[in-house]
């Protein structure tokens, strides 16, 4: 009896033991993810929720919103009625009519913007987007004279300086050559230097981000990082930031070349470009849809190029107007200065990189001849 009672008890013991140890690796298998669950797994360390690409992982496997500003920024929100949302329709640019998307050499087209008497920035004609333009912006009664504006850049009053020198640049064209050196150097002190000039400085408050930041200012979090040569991680509640109040606009002139990038009233800066073989980039105003760091690319014939692949020839931004149009780097920079792409613009990869920071999506691109 005392046998078969020891026998019952052992025999217990191991059931005990065995089931204790179905849970255990039951347990441990659904905190490593090795069972299928119909709920995400809890976060096993800090460091899996606090990167962007283990963000944009975790959206895409349960498909839930995950705020990644690299690539999602929030629309730019300046209020109106002639306002567009972005996000409310897949492309800015209207159906193609029967002339095409192709500005002709001759034409209407082409006499309208050559007409002195036109803005060619206000001018509307076949293949321009129906977006209703920004508000006509403020004009100073300026200017001062050049030798007025260095006594101003002597002072220090450099904002004072640049309201002239763009005032020159947007209504006397003719002076652009005269004026150049000194609107680039007031420029890149305003616009890409930590010291303020316009607004005051921002002191960040605890549970502040340049993230946060970003749609307040209406520019993107990278270029406040680059102003202020912060690590977007690193900031700290108490600590001062230059700011700039955007959106910035952008202006791409064909015949020159050149993609210029201004506020309102104000020349920020200017960037050599390369544009689409046989007039195919297309004329009219758009908006900034959204911004893809590191795109992929797919050429005409069906095949996949990866991103930062060396023969990709988007390089690593993409800045999409619609309709297969966009804005990006190249890995051809001998092609910048010339007409050799398939409709879109192309930029340095170091100039690309400096305008992706600066834009968030909603900002107005308008292109002309």
């Amino acid at each position: 009896m005392a046998r078969g009672r020891s026998s019952k008890s052992h025999g217990l013991a191991y059931f005990g033991l065995g089931l204790l140890t179905m849970l255990t690796v039951g347990w441990l298998g659904w905190r490593g993810g090795w069972w299928p669950v119909a709920t995400a797994p809890a976060a096993t360390s800090p460091t899996a929720v606090s990167t962007p690409l283990a963000q944009a992982r975790r959206a895409l496997a349960w498909e839930t919103h995950v705020a990644l500003p690299e690539q999602f920024e929030p629309p730019v929100e300046t209020g109106g009625p002639s306002q567009i949302d972005p996000s409310a329709t897949a492309s800015s640019f209207p159906t193609a009519d029967r002339n095409g998307w192709r500005a002709s050499a001759g034409g209407s087209q082409s006499s309208a913007l050559a007409s002195a008497d036109t803005d060619p920035l206000e001018d509307r004609h076949l293949g321009s987007p129906e977006i209703d333009p920004l508000d006509p912006p403020a004009i100073i009664a300026g200017p001062r004279s050049l030798a007025d504006i260095d006594r101003l850049i002597r002072s220090g009053d450099l904002a004072a300086a640049h309201r002239d020198l763009s005032w020159i640049y947007f209504q006397q064209p003719g002076q652009r050559e005269e004026i150049a050196g000194r609107i680039e150097r007031t420029a890149r002190t305003i616009y890409f230097s930590p010291r303020p000039h316009i607004l005051p400085p921002h002191t960040l408050r605890p549970g502040d981000s340049l993230a946060a930041l970003s749609p307040r200012y209406q520019v993107g979090w990278q270029y406040l990082a680059e102003l202020n040569g912060v690590t977007p991680n690193r900031i700290r509640a108490g600590q001062s930031l230059k700011v700039i109040r955007g959106p910035f606009r952008v202006v791409v002139d064909l015949s020159e070349f050149s993609l210029l990038v201004r506020t309102d009233t104000e020349y920020v800066c200017r960037f050599r470009i390369g544009i689409g073989r046989d007039h195919s980039t297309p004329i009219g105003r758009f908006r900034v849809l959204r911004k893809v760091p590191d795109p992929q690319y797919t050429d005409p014939s069906g095949r996949v190029i990866p991103a930062r692949a060396p023969d990709n020839p988007l390089g690593r931004h993409w800045i999409d107007l619609g309709e297969g149009y966009g804005i990006h780097g190249t890995n051809q920079p001998q092609s910048i200065g010339r007409a050799e792409s398939r409709g879109c613009v192309r930029m340095r990869n170091a100039d690309v990189a400096k305008l992706f920071g600066m834009l968030v999506t909603g900002c107005e691109v308008v292109i002309h001849r």
